[in-house]
């Protein structure tokens, strides 16, 4: 083993080198930063001291001009104590700050002539002008504020030159600072440039399988370091040599054995397409059989059987394109039952983004489709136990709109708010017996010109007392927007439903807003609540089908359907519908639909 005496630290070298710039960092700060200091007094002096006095000057103008003002409409005894008051004062803030040479004189005449002035003022007729007497004043302040300006200008340029010069001779240690930094830098890097190559030599041969190689003493304490553990490490990769292939077996026998127990079809397929295993699932699935397909490419294997060619042709597909092929899904019999498999198809890359295989995966899908259809037959007893109490209560409604006329105004609009949610309801039925037959995604829409912005004050309207009972302010920002091509029932069934979520999911006191307007070439309607909110991971999957969201104690939903048909609405529209939402301060549900001309349609491709 390679030992530590007699040899230098890397360390010790590089902290040698860095005292001895921060000696030379010190020297040169404390050398530059009395001079910034002193730079820095004599620019806070240019600024402050020759700023006041001509802020003084300035002021006192002002007092003069308004006195002067005043003496022509002929109120200057009125004024004077007040303007006296503050040429006094500004005259008292200059005679404190004289820095010039004659400024003082100048002051006292100032003051002087100012005091005369005012005292003049004062003493005569209200009528008697002193125009000379103010023009003269104005005179002197303004040779007051060109004296300072100038003193200013030359402090200015003072403070430039002190500034240049030390920036030179700052620039100047600068330079040979880093001139030196960079000598000590190649010193150092030439003392660990070569032994460093040496070790590199030696580490290629552990690359190369000849892991008998040692490393001798090196000249620094750290590469000396790096040289014993190197010939630990390889000590021991002699030893894991020798273990490795015994690790490889065990490992694949491991991967084999879960491989097999899995419910789900697993295939593994190499770079060149050869069936590297298989599962008895998916031998079963693809109808071949294991030793025929092991070692054998798949595009080669002697059968026909359709889920196989079916898996195939998807795995073509996703070749050419690079991307997840359509979805793969059929049935089988197997273990006494049918069983429904979707293929999903995921590439095994290397680390250098090289392509080392595929493996295909039969997922085994059947409790989903089992509950789907149990949801399916439940919607469909649903809507087949609605249409009867529907039926009854629609004839009623029917009944009483004859005796409409011996109602009051209060019940008659009641009644009309009951014969239009039937309405609704029966539509709503009619969706709920189209989607358990899977005819959601072809709706049947009623193309019509129509004012959006009518249909939703309508609708809006039928929930009012809803939300009267409920103790929650439903407000309307519904501006007149041009007529859109649509149909007026599914698109009042939309917002009825998004109304409908509001209120269930909106506490006592809370507030509703229904909001829309025209922009972008499309009409958009929001319906905003001051609800619990939806949380970021539930915003896409609450348009799905049988989703629902309970939180905080809100009512939930029928079934989990409303959502969904008005998503199928929207799209059918060629709109879009989607939803923004901060958990705990509500939720802000937006529909855009297209504006169209009288010919055309919008697209809901």
């Amino acid at each position: 083993m390679p030992d530590d005496a007699g040899t230098q630290s890397l360390r010790g070298r590089i902290r040698n080198a860095a005292l001895l710039l921060l000696v030379l960092a010190v020297v040169l700060g404390a050398y530059a930063i009395p001079r910034v200091y002193h730079l820095g007094g004599a620019i806070r002096r240019t600024l402050y001291r020759n700023y006041v006095s001509i802020e003084a000057a300035q002021h006192m103008h002002a007092a003069l001009r308004d006195l002067q003002l005043a003496e022509r409409d002929g109120r200057a005894r009125e004024v004077l104590a007040r303007y006296g008051k503050t040429f006094e004062h500004w005259m008292d803030v200059e005679n404190h700050d004289l820095t010039e040479v004659g400024e003082p004189e100048l002051a006292a005449d100032i003051e002087r002539r100012g005091k005369s002035l005012f005292e003049e003022i004062a003493s005569e007729e209200p009528s008697v002008r002193h125009d000379r007497l103010f023009s003269e004043l104005n005179d002197r302040l303004d040779r007051l504020i060109e004296m300072n300006r100038a003193a200013m200008f030359r402090a200015d340029g003072k403070a430039v030159r002190l500034a240049s010069h030390l920036a030179y001779e700052f620039a100047f240690g600068l330079f040979c600072f880093m001139v030196l930094g960079a000598l000590m830098c190649w010193w150092i890097g030439w003392a660990v440039s070569k032994p460093l190559t040496e070790l590199t030599e030696r580490l290629r041969g552990i690359s190369m399988r000849r892991s008998h190689m040692r490393l001798g003493a090196q000249r620094l304490t750290e590469l000396n370091t790096v040289a014993r553990e190197f010939n630990l490490m390889a000590e021991k990769v002699e030893h894991f040599e020798k273990l490795n292939v015994e690790r490889l077996l065990y490992e694949k026998n491991k991967t084999e054995a879960i491989i097999e127990s899995l419910e789900d079809g697993v295939v593994l397929i190499d770079s060149e397409g050869v069936v590297a295993h298989l599962n008895e699932v998916a031998a079963i699935i693809l109808g071949i059989e294991p030793a025929q397909a092991l070692g054998s490419r798949l595009d080669d294997l002697d059968t026909n059987q359709p889920h196989y060619l079916r898996v195939r042709e998807a795995l073509h597909a996703a070749g050419k394109s690079n991307l997840q092929p359509q979805r793969v899904e059929f049935q089988r019999h197997l273990r006494g039952r049918d069983h429904h498999y979707i293929l999903k198809i995921a590439p095994l890359r290397r680390s250098d983004g090289g392509l080392l295989g595929q493996l295909l995966t039969l997922q085994d899908v059947t409790y989903l489709r089992d509950q789907e259809r149990v949801r399916a037959d439940l919607v469909a007893a649903l809507s087949h136990e609605l249409r009867t109490p529907l039926a009854s209560l629609t004839l009623s409604a029917e009944l009483l709109e004859r005796d409409q006329a011996n109602l009051q105004p209060r019940q008659v609009e009641l009644l009309s708010a009951i014969t239009q949610e039937c309405a609704r309801m029966r539509q709503l039925t009619d969706g709920l017996l189209n989607l358990a037959r899977g005819e959601l995604a072809s709706i049947a829409l009623k193309r019509e010109f129509l004012d959006l912005a009518r249909v939703a004050s309508e609708v809006t309207a039928r929930f009012s007392i809803q939300a009267e009972q409920k103790n929650i302010k439903l407000a309307t920002h519904i501006q007149p927007v041009p007529r859109i091509k649509g149909d007026p029932v599914k698109l009042s069934w939309v917002l009825s439903n998004l109304l409908g979520n509001a209120l269930r999911y909106t506490a006592a006191d809370g507030q509703i807003e229904v909001a829309m307007q025209a922009e972008n070439g499309s009409v958009r309607l929001e319906v905003s609540d001051s609800g619990m909110g939806i949380a970021p991971e539930l915003k896409d999957a609450i348009f799905e089908r049988f989703t629902q969201y309970d939180g905080n104690g809100a009512q939930t939903g029928v079934a989990g359907l409303g959502l969904a048909i008005a998503k199928e609405i929207v799209d059918a529209h060629g709109g879009r519908i989607f939803v923004e939402s901060v958990v705990g301060q509500g939720s802000r549900f937006i529909v855009t639909l297209p504006m169209t001309t009288e010919t055309g349609w919008p697209d809901s491709s």
